[in-house]
């Protein structure tokens, strides 16, 4: 065996007992329960401090931070007292919980390194009043202030058809943003000297939390406007009635016929329309007004026209709506998209000034062709419906509008079979009624003086068949005339939703 020189075993020694010694210092070093060094959680300096009583702390500073009672106080003295963990406080642990993780797992030598490499580092422990929490925390001890609600303002049509508004009303309700902020600012740093004093007055370890003083704040509060104000009203430059027209209630086609059906749909028609608005250029579509009532009100049975004839059936009375609409529309010198008279004659309007309507094939659509807004406004009676349109033309402009027939159509004669009859006897079982060809025009006028004339529409009217009865030759039983490929036309049901209803 060769010689070891004796300083050669020295050095072996000697670097044997420094790698002892290192791994002993790394193993201890590693294996004691305190934080890095020079570590901080905020201004809070916990490096060095073992990780158990870092614990221990941080839960005493939170359980005394959510503890801490706070007095919310509201105009007209409306006070609360509630702790920061019932207003939402909420303090987020998982940071601190992952930094401490490693000081427990592992070996002796990954806690040792994991000590080194976060000597001096800065933990965050993150505080926030939570928004929904609040919320519904003063919801709950305010119900007072948060049934507040704006009220808007009114546009109030009187009696003598001039306008005047109903101011607005604006509500203070409780801004929760700025009490948030205003919360988060109470709160006093992690590691502040006297953390339970500067800002939260008691520490605990003297007096028990429930007794702790609470912290006055003002709650800060928000005005909320109400959607529509006099001013908004006002932009829409509704201010004076336009126009006006009224019709009154037909007869009864018969004795054993009630009117209270027909009075029912045009009623509630019209409550339907009542107050609507329409901006300038807007187009009036009467059909979706008609399905509004129906959904609403219902209809209820009165005569319908069916194929140009008057029959039972479901919504009578809808057409006085759209032609009384109708007439205050050309009166206002506003612009008509949809229309279409009637195929009978009717008695309420003028002939050339109806416009009537049937689910799906009819309908009537105006533009607001106006500068402003328009409102429709709606009178209805039990003799009468009256229609008015308010909104902004030139004062000096008005509108006439006159109806002009000009062919009369001679009914037709159609016969059927009465055997009961004698030979050769004949009987009229219902008389016939003339036809119309008629022309209507709009006068424009300005200071009473003629300046346009604008022809609306040429309507005609079909004349009702001279129904006679007689014994004698083929049955002329009246038949709905066949369509251009031999069929029958399907219903068109005017002035009604529904016919017909045979009793």
């Amino acid at each position: 065996m060769a010689h070891i020189p004796p300083r050669v075993w020295w050095l072996v020694v000697g670097s044997l007992l420094i790698t002892l010694s290192a791994f002993i210092t790394i193993a201890v070093y590693g294996s004691l329960p305190t934080l890095p060094a020079h570590v901080t959680i905020g201004d809070w300096s916990v490096g060095g401090m073992p990780a158990a009583e870092l614990e221990r702390q941080l839960q005493e500073k939170k359980a005394r931070l959510m503890g801490q009672p706070i007095r919310l106080m509201v105009s007209g003295g409306i006070t609360a007292d509630l702790t920061l963990e019932q207003l939402g406080l909420q303090v987020d642990e998982q940071e601190i919980k992952a930094r401490l993780r490693p000081l427990r797992e592992g070996s002796m030598f990954q806690k040792a390194l994991y000590k080194w490499h976060t000597r001096g580092a800065a933990w965050t422990l993150p505080r926030s009043m939570a928004g929904e929490p609040l919320t519904a925390k003063l919801k709950q001890v305010f119900p007072q202030v948060y049934a507040r609600q704006p009220v808007n303002a009114q546009r109030v049509v009187q009696a003598d058809d001039t306008i005047r508004y109903v101011p607005e009303s604006r509500v203070e309700k409780v801004d929760e943003e700025k009490l948030a902020s205003a919360l988060n600012a109470l709160l006093p740093t992690w590691g502040s000297a006297n953390w339970a004093g500067s800002s939260l007055l008691e520490h605990p370890s003297r007096q028990p939390a429930t007794t702790k003083n609470p912290l006055p704040i003002n709650v800060p509060m928000k005005t909320i406007e109400p959607k529509i104000t006099v001013a908004s009203l006002q932009l829409q430059g509704i201010t004076r009635k336009i126009s006006e027209f009224t019709t009154n209630y037909p007869p009864p086609p018969s004795k054993n016929v009630s009117t209270e059906g027909r009075i029912y749909n045009v009623c509630s028609t019209a409550a339907s329309i009542q107050d609507v608005v329409l901006k300038p250029g807007e187009v009036f579509d009467y059909a979706p007004y008609i399905e509004q009532t129906s959904k609403n009100f219902g209809f209820k049975e009165a005569p319908v026209i069916l194929n140009g004839k008057l029959v039972p059936g479901i919504g009578g009375g809808i057409c006085q709506v759209s032609s009384t609409l109708y007439n205050a529309v050309l009166r206002a010198g506003l612009e008509i998209v949809e229309r279409r008279n009637h195929s009978l004659p009717i008695s309420y309007v003028p002939l050339g000034q109806d416009a009537t309507f049937a689910t799906g094939y009819i309908n009537f659509k105006f533009r607001n062709s106006s500068q402003h807004s328009l409102l429709i406004r709606t009178e209805a009676t039990d003799r009468s419906l009256t229609v008015k349109l308010f909104g902004q033309t030139p004062p000096e402009l008005t509108y006439d509008i006159e109806s002009k027939t000009i062919e009369t159509l001679q009914p037709p004669v159609k016969y059927v079979l009465n055997p009961t009859l004698p030979s050769g006897k004949q009987e009229v079982v219902t008389p016939g009624k003339p036809g119309y060809i008629v022309e209507t025009y709009r006068y424009k006028k300005q200071n009473g003086v003629v300046v346009s004339q604008e022809k609306i529409s040429r309507d005609t009217y079909s004349a009702q068949p001279t129904l006679i009865a007689s014994n004698s030759g083929s049955s002329g039983i009246d038949r709905a005339a066949p369509g251009p490929g031999g069929e029958t036309p399907q219903p068109l049901i005017e002035d009604g939703v529904k016919g017909p209803n045979f009793r």
